[in-house]
Formats: structure tokens, sequence, C-alpha cells
């Protein structure tokens, strides 16, 4: 095979590939946004588990890894996308080709049957109807370590699927600084009895949609390439550049709730949109990793709009929309929105205890892959480490083991990745601020309080967007901010912020 015929082969693989993502993907857009019959459940989900298994027969083809060792040959006469697009074949086939087929088209077959089971499970708050569901989920996930190789931990290579390069030692780091620094401050902040004026009462969810533009439009979202769903669990779904679609949730009882789950969803659309065109043809055009996506997402949601610069600007919206601000002021705004209180609930947490939800979920998940716990153990085990870092318990399944989605999805090893990304955020707000990266530095408070972001856009754009899979995690913030991850800047930034608010 020459070089020629490995690249045109690749090309011709990612074509194909696309085509059966974008099918499943809209599979999975129509079942969340729309519903569909019960009884077509089954159905739906043996031809998603075929898509899936197509997708990775096509892929695990002989004729791949022939390529990609060809095009390795050839290292030094390929151009940059090229390179990455070698690399990242590479490690994705020699990892998936230790996985059986039969084995993995079962596992998609089972979870495209298990969201929907979860969905009722939640409702009913039932543990016992995903049991079954969670312990196969486990089950193939432990066996998935086994099959990838792993030299320490058998979590570390579940993690890799999300975050190349993270381990459990890092990890058990991360978390030990955050247990040392940040879950003190929130008992201080708790113990000391300050409560800001709350946000309460019923907010018309009509009215709630007519504000959903201005904030895409706020934070760079394209609505022309895109489009807005309501879900039970909001998320952010890409069939291309040019179509990058959002969705959120909407509550009469918590205004708070819409509005940041779509700035959190639109931050990751503009990561999608902003990348550069070329790396779709060599299936780049995705987040350098979780983290890195979920730095978009909560550095927009968090750092820039729960700040007292964006309060400028949306008060005079919610004073348009709904009567309840007629007396508030933009003092009074930022301090509701930055309420810190231990919560059950991970996607309505405060910036400052949510890395601790994180942490449980990733004691959680470490222990169910090292063989420690066992599934059924799951709602005890949640409840206690909920009363024993945030010092509140769940009552019910609901509000406990069964809020998110994700291991119904089997997607193990995912949690990790907000509390990085959300440290990444700060490293990379840091250096936006100070002019790193080879750009002119930013003041993000003058351009939120202008209600124009244009200028912090643009600065993520081509310090981090551009390059989707182009760069990895390490290799993008080395160049942005000069540095490889600092979790340091992370901890500061809560620091000052909530010292500030609660105990000066």
């Amino acid at each position: 095979m020459t070089k020629t015929e490995a690249i045109e082969l690749l090309l011709s693989k990612n074509e194909a590939e696309r085509a059966l993502e974008t099918a499943q993907t809209l599979f999975h857009w129509d079942a969340a946004t729309t519903g569909v019959p019960e009884k077509s459940l089954a159905l739906r989900g043996a031809d998603m588990g075929w898509l899936s298994g197509e997708q990775f027969r096509r892929f695990m083809l002989s004729d791949t890894l022939k390529a990609v060792e060809t095009l390795e040959a050839h290292d030094s006469e390929l151009d940059e996308f090229e390179r990455a697009a070698v690399r990242e074949t590479g490690h994705e086939y020699r990892k998936s080709v230790a996985v059986p087929p039969e084995e993995f088209q079962k596992f998609k077959t089972l979870v495209a049957q298990a969201e929907p089971v979860w969905e009722k499970a939640r409702e009913r708050s039932d543990f016992s109807m995903m049991l079954p569901y969670y312990q196969k989920i486990f089950d193939y996930q432990r066996r998935l370590c086994d099959w990838y190789g792993y030299e320490k931990h058998p979590y570390d290579a579940l993690l890799d699927d999300y975050e190349k390069g993270a381990n459990v030692e890092m990890l058990d780091g991360f978390f030990a600084l955050l247990r040392a620094k940040i879950a003190p401050l929130l008992k201080e902040i708790v113990k000391s009895g300050k409560r800001p004026k709350e946000i309460t009462g019923i907010f018309d969810i009509g009215k709630q949609r007519e504000l959903m533009p201005w904030l895409c439009d706020f934070v760079g979202y394209d609505r022309t390439r895109g489009k807005v769903g309501e879900v039970e669990h909001p998320f952010c779904t890409t069939l291309s550049r040019n179509d990058v679609r959002i969705t959120t949730k909407y509550h009469e009882d918590n205004l708070m709730s819409a509005l940041f789950s779509t700035l959190h969803e639109a931050g990751h659309a503009v990561y999608e949109q902003n990348m550069d065109e070329r790396l779709e043809r060599y299936r780049l055009a995705d987040g350098a990793s979780m983290g890195m996506h979920e730095s978009q997402s909560r550095l927009y949601e968090n750092i820039i709009c729960r700040s007292r610069a964006f309060a400028k600007v949306l008060l005079p919206k919610l004073r348009e929309a709904f009567d309840f601000f007629g007396n508030w002021d933009e003092k009074m705004l930022f301090e509701a929105v930055n309420i810190a209180q231990p919560s059950l609930i991970r996607i309505e947490a405060d910036e400052l205890s949510y890395s601790l939800h994180i942490m449980v979920r990733y004691e959680l998940e470490k222990a169910l892959i090292s063989g420690d716990i066992e599934v059924a153990e799951l709602p005890g085990l949640w409840n206690d480490k909920y009363e024993e870092y945030l010092g509140i318990r769940p009552t019910n399944d609901a509000e406990g083991v069964l809020q998110d989605v994700h291991w119904s999805g089997g997607m193990v090893g995912y949690f990790p990745s907000y509390a990085i990304g959300t440290a990444y955020g700060s490293q990379l707000i840091n250096a936006m601020r100070k002019g790193l990266g080879g750009s002119a530095g930013v003041d993000i408070d003058l351009a939120a309080a202008a209600g124009d972001l244009s200028p912090v856009t643009a600065w993520l754009k081509e310090n981090v967007h551009k390059y989707g899979m182009l760069r990895s995690p390490d290799e993008i913030l080395r160049k942005a901010t000069g540095e490889a991850f600092n979790p340091g800047y992370y901890v500061d930034y809560l620091s000052e912020k909530f010292t500030a608010l609660y105990l000066k």
C-alpha cells in the first residue's frame, strides 16, 4: 500500500463512519427531544446496536491498521492534519482491536435500551429497575479494562477514553487538593449563616423560552447552524460544525436552571462551531478531550456568566420578562446566582461545591471497576458519601444515585472530566487576562458588561477551539498558558471569589 493509497483509504473510511455516526446521533436526538413509542424501544435499540456494530466492523478491518502503519512509516512526509489523523486512528484502532466485535455490539444494544429505562426509573425513584442494566454495564466496563490493558489501576484504561493522560494517581492528587482547600471553605460558609436573597417563585416557561435566543447570541452560539431542543437531561450534540444542537430543560419554579444549562450547552456548541473546517475531513473535529470540552462550557457558564459584570447586562432582561426583579440591583443578582450551599443534585450544584459531587462519582466508579464494591451497594454508598462530603443525605433514589444519565449510556470514566475541565477553564481564563498564548490580553469583565463577548471567543478560537483534536490537551494548555495542567488557578479562583462573597 502506497502513502497516497493509505491516505485515500482512511479518508473514505472517515466518510462512511461519519454517515453511520450521524444516523446514530439523529436516533438519539429524536428519542431525547420528541420521545418515542415505548413499544418501539426494543427495535430501536437493535437498530442502534447494528449501526454501532457496523461502524465498528468497518473501522476494525485489517486494512485500517495497514494504512496506519504505512503512514507511520512516512511520518516526516505528512502534514499536521494527516499526522494527527494517523495518531488518533492508530490509538483508537489498537485499543479497539482487543474488543470482541460481538461483545461491542451487544453492549451498544444494551445501553440503547437502558437509557429509556433510566428515565422511568428516575421518575419512579426506583433503583431496582436499573440494577440489572447497571450490573451488565459495569461488568462490561471491567472486561473492557482487561481488553484495553493498564499499568497500575484498571480505571486508568477507562479514563483514557475521555481524558488522555489522566490516571488515578493524578486524580487522587487533584481531588485531595480540592478536599483540603474547598471542602473546608464550603463548611465555613455554611457555618457563617450568611444567605443572599434567593430567586424564588413561579416563572412563566414561555417567557423563559424567549430569553434563550439572547443567551445563545451572547456567548456566540450561531443559531443558524444549530437548534435548541427540550429534554429531561440537557446536552449538546454535533452532526457537523454546521449542525451543532443544544438542549435545555425548563422549570417553572427554578428560573436559573434553564438559563445556566443553556449557557453551559452553548459553550460546548461554540467550541464545536469554531473548529477549523479542515478537521472534519480527517475526523479531528471534536474536542481535544472531554475535559477540554467541559472547560469551554463551564468557563462561559460560571466564570463569565456568574460574574458581577454579566449581572449588569442580565438584570434588564430579567426585569423586562418578570416583575419579580423590579426592585433588584446587580449586586443582589450577582449574589443570588452565586449562592453556595450543599445540594443533592449535581447539575443544580453551586460553583463552589460542584467538584465535590464529581468526587462522589469518581470514588464510586473507581471502586466498582476495582471490584471493591458491588452495584447493588450503590444507593447506600452514594448516600453515605453525600452525607460525608456535603453534609446532606438523599431521601430517595431520584435525588441520589439515579440523577445522572451517564451510567445508563455506558459512560464510565466520564465524570472526572467535569472537574478537570473546570480547572482547565480557570487556567485558560488566567492566561486570557494576561495576554498569553500569542494574543492580546482580554478584559473579560469589560466585554461581559458591554454585552459583547467577541474578544473572549476570538481568544478561545485562536488558542483552543480551532485545534479540535489536532493537538492534545497538554499541548493546548502549554501553548496557551505557558505551563502544564495546574489546578492551583481553579482553587485560587474559587477561594478568592467565595471568600469575598461570604466571609468578608
